[in-house]
């Protein structure tokens, strides 16, 4: 069987940085030419009393297992492992030198995802998008988040809105894995978009009916024919007679005046006193 390597030239160990991912693709590659059992231990040389072809067989896994181990390291790093005997002591050579030791970056991401909250008006895809980079970022550097765990912290940092949603998925026997939880998610976020419409107060047909029978009842006021109702009549004063039922331009009678008025009330007034003089006099 033919070595395969997946990694370019400049994609292979040189420090720290690519650690993760060069080691994944290492153990790939060893595991497709079944010489992943000699670099982890699990296959060990046989004795010397062994048959000849089963020495033979370790052998050729050992030299395979070897090859793809310096494929994927810069030539400067062969000298590290050149004087070893075995492909596991050359595996947890390069391993030992490189691996970070990152339990405190771990404890910061982790804490990071699971202070992970959904912003008030935030999407959903916007805030799985989020929880979904936390969880690279913690495969890059070698932690695996469970999808259950991820599942529960998803639903943990839904807002106040959710929480019937988030109610009833906790109370169902079986709680949805991750990309489930997505899907369910985005389903109800459409549906509550389309139950907030009516009453949000921008449905323009509802704008546009009011404005109508507004329009309409300004219109038959302003109109020919109008007949105004006891209250309507008694806002209208005519200033001239001080009587009620029109305006003062529109007095049936425009010939009187106020002054007319006033003259005949001065003259009643005039009539009245002469005859209770006359009464007095009499006496």
């Amino acid at each position: 069987m033919t070595t395969t390597s997946y990694f370019k030239t400049k994609d292979k160990l040189k420090e720290k940085s690519n650690y993760h991912a060069w080691k994944m693709s290492l153990d790939l590659t060893l595991e497709e030419n079944d010489a992943l059992d000699y670099v982890k231990g699990r296959v060990v040389e046989p004795p010397s009393s062994a048959p000849v072809a089963a020495k033979t067989k370790y052998k050729k896994g050992e030299v395979k297992a070897k090859k793809n181990i310096v494929d994927f390291i810069h030539k400067p790093l062969v000298a590290y492992i050149s004087g070893l005997d075995t492909s596991k002591e050359m595996y947890d050579t390069l391993v030992g030198m490189f691996k970070v030791n990152n339990e405190n970056q771990i404890v910061f991401l982790k804490n990071k995802l699971k202070d992970i909250k959904m912003d008030r008006g935030e999407s959903i895809q916007s805030y799985f998008m989020r929880i979904i980079k936390n969880k690279n970022d913690l495969l890059s550097i070698g932690e695996v988040v469970g999808d259950r765990e991820l599942t529960l912290i998803a639903l943990g940092g839904l807002t106040r809105e959710w929480d019937v949603f988030n109610t009833t998925i906790l109370n169902n026997d079986r709680i949805p894995g991750f990309d489930e939880l997505f899907a369910r998610c985005s389903q109800e976020e459409i549906r509550m978009m389309e139950r907030d419409k009516p009453s949000n107060g921008n449905n323009p047909t509802a704008f546009s009916a009011h404005a109508e029978r507004k329009n309409n009842a300004g219109r038959r006021r302003q109109g020919q024919g109008f007949k105004p109702g006891f209250k309507e009549e008694r806002k209208r004063r005519c200033f001239n007679c001080n009587k009620f039922g029109y305006f003062a331009r529109q007095r049936p009678h425009k010939k009187d005046t106020p002054r007319d008025d006033d003259n005949n009330n001065h003259n009643n007034y005039k009539d009245n006193g002469n005859q209770r003089n006359n009464r007095f006099n009499n006496k």
